[in-house]
C-alpha cells in the first residue's frame, strides 16, 4: 500500500531498474528503451537521468549513459536486491519522511518538512494527499492540526509502523531493531525457548516490540483490544509463560519492568507473537492443542474436513493439526487487520494474476474449493474480504502436503553412450529436485522418453510420452529446457487429478 507513496519520477526509476535487471543485458540504446517504456527520446534521456543519479544513493548498480552513441550501459553487482532498490527510493519520499517523524517524535512543521526533503511547500501538501487514503485503509488517519496527529486504536497504530519499519528491514541498518539492548541475549533467548522460530522470524517480532516500546515511552498505551486478541490461545506457549520467559527479560533488559506494563500490552504482544509465525508439522508434534476443539474453532475445524473430502485425502494427525494451527493464525490476524489492499513482506501490492502465476494449477482449483466452501462456512466469504491474500496463503499451505501425495512424473532414458551415461543421467534428474520423480523402462509406459538417438516405437493415443531429444552431453540450455518439459508434464498431471475431483457434491 505504501507504493503509493512513491512518486512518477521514482516508479519511472524502479520500473527501468526492473526492466533492465530482468532483461540482463549490459548495454541498451536510448532508442530501444523509449520502446519500451513508450517515451520520446528527450523524456527517456531524463529518466536515464535520475536512474544515474540514483546509484548515489544506492549503489549496488553502476549506469553510464554515453551521449554521442545514445547507449546506457548498466551492470549489477551480486549484492543487487529490487527491493531493497524499491525500499531505498520509498524511504526518500515525503510521506515516508512524515511518518517516520511522527514515529519518533521529530515532526513539527511542514515548512521543516519541506526543508528536509528539498521540497517547496505546495509539493509536500500536494504529495501527503495520497497519505490519509493509505492510513485508512488500515483504518486510520491522519491530522497535522492536532496535538496527536495519528488517529485509530493503538493496536493498528502499532501494527501500521510494524508493517511500515519491516518492508524496510535491513538487518545492518534497522534502527528500530537496532534500539532494541543486548540484542545477543536477546537472540540467545528466542533460540533456547522458540527454537522453531529462524532469525528473520526473531526479528520480525523484535521490530513490532521495538515499536511498542517507542509507543509506550511516548505515552501512547494500549486500551482497547478485541476479544480474540485478549483470549487468544498460542499452540506452543501459554500466555503467563510467555510473559515470564520472554516479556519479563525483554522488558527488563529495556529499562521496563514487566509489573508496569498493562495486561493489553502483553496480551497484543502474545497474540502476535503467535500469528506472525507459520507452523511446520514437526514444529508442532510435542504440542498441546486440545484447544482446537474449542467452538470458536470450528470454522477451521470444518474447513479440514472438507477440504480432505474434496481432495480425496486421509490428512493424518501431524497435517490436520498442521492446518489447522496455520488456518487459525492466518485467520486471526485477517480478522484483527482486514485490509481491502494488501501488500507482502516486501511492500509489493497484491496483484491475482502474480499469485495465481506461482500455483498455476493449485490456485484455480483452491479457489474452486474456497467458493463451494464458503457456502456451509459463510464467514470465509467475509474473511476473503479482509485478505485478498488468502487464498494464496491457503496455497502454500497445502503444497507442503499436496508434494507429499503427487503422482510422480515417471521418463526413462536412453543414450548411444552406454549404461553409465544413463546412469549419470537418471541420478542427475532425480537429484535434481525434491519433487516426486520415477524412472522407467520403455515397456512401464513413462510419461517422458529421453533420448540422445531416435525412438520409432509405437504407442497407443492415450499411452504416447513426451519425446524429448538432445545431445549425448547435453548442454546446459538443454538441461534447462528439460527441466521446463518436466515442470508442464507436472502441471498437466497435476491438472488433470484436480479435474477429476467433484466439489459441491463431495461436500
Amino acid at each position: 500500500m505504501l507504493h503509493a507513496l512513491l512518486d512518477t519520477t521514482e516508479k519511472q526509476i524502479f520500473q527501468f531498474l526492473s526492466y533492465c535487471y530482468e532483461t540482463n543485458k549490459p548495454k541498451y540504446t536510448i532508442k530501444e528503451l523509449s520502446d519500451v517504456f513508450n517515451r520520446r527520446t528527450n523524456k527517456m534521456q531524463s529518466i536515464v537521468q535520475q536512474v544515474e543519479w540514483f546509484c548515489a544513493r544506492y549503489p549496488q548498480f553502476t549506469l553510464i549513459y554515453d551521449e554521442q552513441e545514445k547507449e546506457v550501459v548498466i551492470a549489477f553487482s551480486p549484492r543487487f536486491l529490487l527491493s531493497q532498490a524499491y525500499n531505498v527510493l520509498l524511504q526518500g519520499t515525503v510521506g515516508f519522511i512524515l511518518l517516520d517523524a511522527l514515529f519518533h517524535g521529530d515532526y513539527h512543521s511542514l515548512e521543516q518538512l519541506s526543508l528536509k526533503t528539498f521540497s517547496s511547500l505546495r509539493t509536500v501538501q500536494r504529495k501527503l494527499k495520497e497519505l490519509n487514503h493509505i492510513l485508512a485503509n488500515y483504518h486510520l488517519s491522519y491530522s497535522l492540526k492536532k496535538g496527536d496527529p495519528l488517529t485509530g486504536e493503538e493496536y493498528a497504530i502499532r501494527y501500521f509502523y510494524h508493517l511500515t519499519y519491516w518492508q524496510i528491514f535491513d538487518e545492518k541498518h534497522s534502527q528500530v531493531v537496532a534500539s532494541i539492548k543486548d540484542k545477543e541475549s536477546v537472540m540467545a533467548l528466542f533460540e533456547t525457548h522458540a527454537s522453531y522460530m529462524r532469525k528473520i522470524d526473531i526479528d520480525k517480532f523484535l521490530n513490532l516490540f521495538a515499536i511498542s516500546l517507542q509507543r509506550i515511552h511516548q505515552k501512547h498505551p494500549i486500551t482497547f483490544l478485541p476479544e480474540e486478541v485478549s483470549t487468544f490461545e498460542h499452540p506452543l506457549i501459554e500466555r503467563n509463560q510467555f510473559f515470564e520467559v520472554f516479556l519479563k527479560p525483554l522488558f527488563n533488559g529495556n529499562h521496563l519492568s514487566l509489573s508496569e506494563i498493562s495486561e493489553p500490552e502483553c496480551s497484543f504482544l502474545y497474540f502476535m507473537f503467535g500469528v506472525m509465525n507459520t507452523y511446520l508439522e514437526e514444529d508442532l508434534c510435542e504440542a498441546e492443542l486440545s484447544w482446537l476443539t474449542q467452538p470458536k474453532y470450528q470454522p477451521e475445524v470444518l474447513l479440514v474436513e472438507q477440504l480432505a473430502q474434496c481432495f480425496r485425502l486421509r490428512f493424518t494427525d501431524a497435517e490436520k493439526n498442521y492446518l489447522l494451527v496455520n488456518f487459525v493464525m492466518i485467520h486471526s490476524a485477517s480478522n484483527l487487520f482486514g485490509t481491502r489492499q494488501k501488500s507482502d513482506s516486501f511492500g509489493k501490492p497484491t496483484d491475482k494474476q502474480e499469485l495465481q502465476a506461482a500455483f498455476p494449477v493449485l490456485y484455480p482449483t483452491v479457489k474452486r474449493f474456497f467458493e463451494e466452501a464458503t457456502v456451509s462456512l459463510p464467514d470465509l466469504r467475509a474473511l476473503l474480504q479482509k485478505n485478498d491474500r488468502l487464498i494464496f496463503q491457503y496455497c502454500m499451505l497445502l503444497r507442503v502436503i499436496f508434494i507429499k501425495y503427487e503422482q510422480p512424473v515417471t521418463f526413462s532414458i536412453h543414450s548411444k553412450y552406454g549404461k553409465t551415461q544413463e546412469l549419470w543421467m537418471k541420478n542427475r534428474l532425480l537429484n535434481a529436485t525434491h519433487r516426486a520423480m520415477a524412472h522407467l523402462s520403455l515397456t512401464q509406459k513413462p510419461d517422458l522418453v529421453i533420448s540422445d538417438y531416435p525412438i520409432h516405437q509405437e504407442f497407443s493415443e492415450e499411452e504416447q510420452p513426451y519425446i524429448f531429444y538432445w545431445n549425448g552431453q547435453p548442454s546446459a540450455k538443454e538441461w534447462k529446457q528439460l527441466k521446463q518439459t518436466i515442470k508442464q508434464i507436472r502441471s498437466a498431471k497435476n491438472k488433470a487429478a484436480f479435474e477429476k475431483l467433484v466439489f459441491a457434491q463431495s461436500i
